[in-house]
């Protein structure tokens, strides 16, 4: 349970393709009086380590008093599966502390089947 930056959701598809760009948001709500500032972090759990990151072109904000905001970040997919771990802190006394871990796992999207189907080689002759 977070002391003062609460991640409320990651929004992430439920599957993507290998190789795209997964587009995700982290929303983290401030749940301290005034305004505080808040950091987002992001890594992908998929079997390599260490883990790679998660862009956040922006991943620091001063955030109102019980307002919340959405970090958006992205990643490429893998080809497979993966594991979101998203990050939260807060700034207090010259320093950035840990808050709020939460996970949200993306499929890999099946391999649409070719509209040829299978092809099967009778006869091979050499020329």
């Amino acid at each position: 349970m977070a002391l003062y930056a609460d991640i409320i959701e990651i929004v992430a598809p439920a599957e993507a393709d290998a190789d795209s760009r997964v587009d995700i948001t982290v929303r983290i709500k401030n749940k301290y009086s005034s305004a505080i500032g808040i950091m987002v972090g992001g890594a992908l759990e998929y079997g390599v380590t260490p883990w790679p990151g998660i862009n956040f072109p922006d991943d620091t904000e001063n955030v109102a008093g019980g307002v919340t905001h959405s970090f958006s970040g992205w990643f490429t997919m893998p080809g497979k599966g993966v594991k979101i771990h998203a990050y939260s802190y807060y700034y207090a006394g010259g320093s950035w502390y840990f808050d709020d871990e939460m996970t949200r796992a993306v499929d890999l999207a099946a391999v649409p089947e070719s509209e040829f189907g299978s092809i099967e080689i009778i006869s091979y002759a050499r020329r």
